[in-house]
């Protein structure tokens, strides 16, 4: 269960769900049932007391598992290595009748939720591939299942043929209600749940033991301050919804919502011809605008400054923020751009430290205080740096990033790491996956919006730091080796990697940055990805203080001239955008 969860196998399965089949051979295989001397029902030394269930091709792979997560007899589900099924693990009472249970279990899962089990895996020595799943659900209390159809005398679980056999798929409604409930409302919310929950007792659709359990199992979890007085509510509110019994109250409401937006009339979705015939007639005479030029033509070959989506890897401790710095401080001296940037990481005079030195080329110990100030004021007009003594969410940011562009006219945003934000799903529908895809989206979707750039640095799975090249040190991550996986990957409109062999001992080396292009969504505009084993090289200067190109040898740009007898005069913040204010 920790290696599923944890994604020991993630890379491979990562390919598989992009529609890479070969992948599936590369995966370890589990036989859950128990210890075998070979794959024989036969060789069993032991039985493990599990029997593991496969669902494939369940169609919407979430809504299943929420469901079933929440019956007594799961003691663990999780998304199968393809991405389109459900895998999930029950205790059985009598591991000597293991055939007999499953039988029992495919009725069951039919009748109670209309999901058909793999009938392959009545074997005790079924193996099934090695999944990655980090939101598997683990219920180390579920119910042991006894049921046996061979014999109809012992119905134990199943019952008999007057029990009502509870839809999980419509109780997962009400669980999922009361789990999402904010802190003020948790009492209001269990008695609509409990109150909807009646209906379909009234209409033989669940079980009332059954409706009980988990609510009760469910608003025990929220920290409540009378347990006692919950469960009457939950009694109370099945007993109102007795009185108005329901078919399916949340399907007949979106059906009504469905057709009030069918029938508006409102077909505003749709594309203006006149723009998109417009931007063709201009793309075709050459009338679109390109990236804006790096220094290095043989880095403009592969990367160029645009106001997109960049999504940055690697791994920890590669001189990621540093290489991106750089970046950011050559797109403020050679196109004058305005950077807003958020670096929980390190500390804020540490950071604008470095952009100082990268400036002017200079340690900042060599400066008096005249080329100090300067370098500090030419910092101060091209670079906003957000307080990162609080931890904030994505949703948090993006308000900063909105308030910035508009107060101050920003050109770019930079969030370092990604990782280290501040996770909020509370009172979302969302799961984790679903979340991080939201946050990608929504970096996006502010970036082409607003023509700002965003650069979001994220860190690499610890698993790919084991691959080696043949030099013995750590290669470069690939672009789905991002913490988070490849919605971030499918959302940027340029990701990049950013590498450097701190481990080698030769000096030379450990200061080159390789800079792999993975993506470049639009290459018309500039950019195009490397090649696996060409990345472009930055090499750090012996100071310290920035960097030069690959072939070229000499910085990406000019450094800000700092050798002025007149002092600068300090400005402590960016000039407003008057615009904006006025």
């Amino acid at each position: 269960m920790t290696r599923i969860k944890e994604g020991n196998s993630a890379k491979p399965i990562g390919a598989l769900r992009d529609g890479d089949k070969s992948q599936k051979n590369q995966l370890p295989a589990v036989l859950f049932s128990g210890e075998f001397r070979s794959r024989k029902d036969s060789d069993i030394i032991e039985h493990s007391g599990f029997i593991v269930l496969d669902f494939d091709h369940v169609g919407d792979v979430q809504r299943v598992k929420d469901a079933i997560s929440i019956d007594s007899f799961v003691y663990s589900c999780w998304v199968s290595p393809s991405g389109d099924g459900i895998k999930a693990l029950v205790r059985i009472t009598n591991s000597e009748r293991h055939k007999d249970h499953f039988r029992a279990l495919e009725s069951y899962f039919m009748q109670t939720y209309d999901l058909e089990v793999d009938s392959s895996g009545i074997n005790v020595s079924r193996a099934c591939f090695e999944s990655y799943d980090p939101d598997l659900v683990l219920n180390e209390e579920s119910t042991k299942f006894g049921g046996l159809l061979s014999e109809q005398a012992e119905k134990q679980e199943l019952g008999g043929s007057d029990k009502i056999h509870t839809n999980y798929i419509k109780l997962n409604t009400a669980a999922l209600m009361i789990r999402r409930a904010s802190e003020g409302e948790k009492h209001i919310i269990l008695l609509k749940a409990a109150t909807l929950c009646g209906g379909w007792v009234a209409t033989g659709q669940i079980e009332e033991s059954d409706a009980v359990d988990v609510m009760y199992k469910e608003i025990c979890k929220r920290d409540i301050d009378d347990e006692k007085e919950a469960l009457s509510t939950i009694h109370r509110g099945i007993e109102a919804g007795r009185l108005m019994p329901i078919k399916d109250l949340i399907a007949d409401e979106n059906a009504t919502k469905r057709e009030m937006l069918i029938n508006d009339g409102d077909m505003s979705f749709i594309s203006s011809d006149t723009d998109d015939l417009d931007w063709i007639i201009k793309y075709a005479n050459g009338d679109f605008e390109t990236g804006l030029d790096t220094g290095d033509p043989e880095l403009d070959k592969c990367f160029m400054y645009k106001r997109e989506f960049v999504v940055i890897n690697g791994h920890s401790n590669v001189g990621k923020t540093t290489t991106a710095l750089y970046m950011m401080v050559n797109s403020a001296t050679r196109h004058g751009w305005r950077w807003l940037v958020y670096s929980s990481e390190n500390k804020t005079a540490a950071l604008k430290m470095k952009l100082m030195q990268f400036a002017c080329d200079r340690k900042i110990g060599s400066m008096n205080s005249i080329q100090r100030s300067k370098c500090w004021d030419w910092v101060n007009k091209h670079f906003l740096v957000i307080s990162n003594k609080d931890a904030y969410t994505y949703s948090e940011i993006i308000v900063m990033m909105e308030k910035s562009m508009r107060q101050y006219k920003i050109d770019a945003c930079f969030i370092d790491p990604y990782n280290s934000l501040r996770l909020d799903m509370r009172g979302s529908n969302l799961n984790s996956h679903e979340y991080h895809y939201e946050a990608a989206t929504e970096f996006l979707q502010f970036s082409t919006n607003n023509n700002v750039a965003v650069w979001l640095n994220m860190h690499a799975v610890t698993e790919a730091q084991r691959r080696k090249g043949s030099d013995g040190l750590a290669i470069a991550p690939f672009a789905e080796d991002t913490e988070g996986g490849g919605k971030f990957v499918n959302r940027a409109d340029c990701f990049l990697t950013i590498h450097r062999k701190v481990q080698s001992q030769d000096h030379n080396i450990r200061r080159m940055s390789e800079l792999h292009v993975r993506k470049v969504r639009e290459v018309e505009t500039g950019g195009l990805p490397t090649g696996y084993d060409n990345p472009y090289i930055l090499t750090m200067n012996s100071s310290m203080t920035g960097f030069h190109g690959w072939l070229s040898k000499e910085s990406l740009f000019q450094p800000i001239d700092i050798q002025e007898d007149k002092p600068f005069e300090l400005n402590y913040s960016l000039k407003p955008n008057e615009e904006f204010l006025q």
